[in-house]
């Protein structure tokens, strides 16, 4: 069971956004692109994508390439809540 199955009403809504993040959600987009190349996130998804669904030995063998990965994926979720409040708006 996942964590947001037990909390749904507060896995709905931004909890990674700073309240200066939420009042102004396009910064935390421009922050992103800022920081990454489009070419560098498809290439971090498809590794991941590899590693979790087909990879019998992983890409990810060095701490500095599973610490990219896991500050990739906290800042994408920080993408999409961003998105979300954007179309909320």
């Amino acid at each position: 069971m996942q964590p947001f199955d037990l909390h749904p009403k507060f896995y709905n809504q931004p909890i990674w956004l700073t309240e200066e993040e939420k009042q102004k959600p396009k910064s935390v987009i421009e922050n992103f692109f800022g920081d990454i190349s489009l070419l560098e996130v498809r290439q971090h998804l498809s590794n991941m994508l590899e590693v979790a669904l087909v990879s019998t030995n992983s890409i990810y063998t060095e701490p500095k390439e599973r610490n990219e990965a896991l500050c990739i994926n906290k800042e994408l979720e920080k993408l999409v809540e961003a998105a979300w409040l954007l179309n909320k708006r």
